[in-house]
């Protein structure tokens, strides 16, 4: 089977395989090992409107700089208040270089980041009612052949003396509703 526009061939596909398709190749894909997974812990944030490094990171080194990297993760934990009052973005530090904070433009004085995790604590259970911050098909571009280390951040945008549980409730008895689950983010290398 051929595939012309113009007049050009631009695809072929054959017992062979196909030919004619350049980009777009998965080059390689980093994810957190199995021990930071299934880790469970704490991220205790101080002070108001400041993000803090989660343990979930991961670094990758890409093979051009016209390549993009291809960001995936799952974040499941408890909060120690109400779920509207954080939020999540991902840091990019390039070995060398600069480092960069993926999230919203500044817009005020407005919390940015990603996004606010989905609500899964309600006022008469406080301490057993997870939630899970899921993104996917986020692309950057860093232009870079350095390694780059993407950290997961939370932040406590109005409370300070906050706590994010990870992979756990904030109270974690031994019984069946206080769940536990995996955290992880992983990366693709992607060809221009």
């Amino acid at each position: 089977i051929k595939f012309s526009t113009g007049g050009v061939e631009r695809m072929a596909i054959t017992n062979s395989g196909v030919s004619g398709i350049s980009g777009g190749k998965l080059l390689q894909t980093v994810t957190v090992s199995d021990s930071v997974r299934e880790t469970t812990g704490s991220v205790s944030m101080s002070s108001v409107n400041t993000y803090y490094d989660t343990p979930f990171a991961i670094t990758i080194t890409p093979s051009a700089t016209s390549s993009k990297i291809l960001l995936m993760g799952h974040i499941f934990g408890e909060f120690s208040n109400d779920d509207l009052y954080f939020m999540w973005r991902l840091t990019r530090a390039i070995s060398g270089g600069s480092t960069t904070n993926i999230q919203a433009p500044a817009a005020g004085s407005r919390a940015v980041g990603i996004s606010v995790p989905p609500s899964g604590f309600y006022n008469s259970n406080s301490d057993s009612t997870p939630t899970a911050m899921v993104w996917s098909g986020l692309l950057d571009n860093p232009s870079t052949t350095s390694a780059i280390t993407y950290t997961f951040q939370v932040n406590a945008t109005q409370n300070s003396n906050s706590t994010f549980y990870y992979n756990r409730c904030v109270n974690d008895s031994n019984a069946i509703d206080y769940e536990r689950g995996l955290s992880w983010i992983t990366a693709q290398e992607i060809a221009a």
